[in-house]
């Protein structure tokens, strides 16, 4: 054992450094570079992640004041629907004649008034939607809080949206219980629980949001 201890200047003496020498640089630098690579594409990986979540917070937050009109025209129709209560003609005789009347009378202007606030928010709807599905590829932890989040979003228009079509269709068979049962339906939507669903929604988001910073940020 002490002879290969004694041996080890004189072995260390007789390699040629000035050959040797390149090829450790080159070893040395090779190891950097795949380091540094990788700390590259980890920075990479968070910054598409993180400029993800930045466009559909954005979207989401555009979305909920895009749908401050569309509410308002529901909760309109809602006190119109209501205002019919007490005279309703021809329509005493069938379910939800106040509806009826109402329809008959202003379903068809209070479709387009609706319809018309849903055509500035049904673009950012679907790059709501677009966003949700893309953001699968990401692998973010606890996705499904975003994804549920962004659906129930979804819910809310499109309750909003089948409101208007059956308000605005005056040439249904009131008398049938399938078309009763649709009308049941629609007048069971309430602007203040779409306005808190939004409020829910977006406090559902932001805490997957805020959680899915702190994990890629770590």
């Amino acid at each position: 054992m002490c002879d290969f201890v004694r041996s080890i200047p004189q072995f260390l003496g007789d390699m040629d450094w000035i050959a040797i020498a390149p090829v450790v640089i080159g070893t040395w630098m090779a190891i950097i570079a795949t380091m540094a690579l990788g700390t590259w594409k980890r920075q990479i990986k968070a910054k598409k992640r993180i400029d993800f979540i930045d466009e559909l917070t954005d979207t989401i937050h555009t979305f909920i004041l895009s749908m401050s009109d569309p509410i308002e025209y529901l909760k309109y129709a809602k006190i119109g629907i209501d205002c019919h209560a007490d005279y309703y003609g021809e329509f005493a005789d069938i379910k939800n004649p106040e509806a009826v009347a109402f329809i008959k009378k202003q379903g068809k202007s209070t479709r387009q008034n609706i319809q018309r606030c849903l055509e500035t928010t049904r673009p950012i709807l679907s790059k709501m939607r677009t966003l949700e599905a893309k953001g699968q590829i990401f692998g973010i932890e606890g996705y499904s809080k975003c994804q549920n989040a962004c659906r129930m979003l979804g819910w809310s228009y499109d309750q909003i949206e089948a409101f208007s079509f059956i308000i605005g269709d005056t040439n249904l068979n009131w008398k049938n219980p399938k078309v009763q049962k649709t009308l049941d339906s629609i007048l069971s939507i309430d602007p203040e629980n779409i306005r808190s669903n939004l409020a829910e929604q977006n406090s559902n988001f932001l805490l997957f949001a805020k959680q899915a910073y702190s994990e890629i940020l770590k």
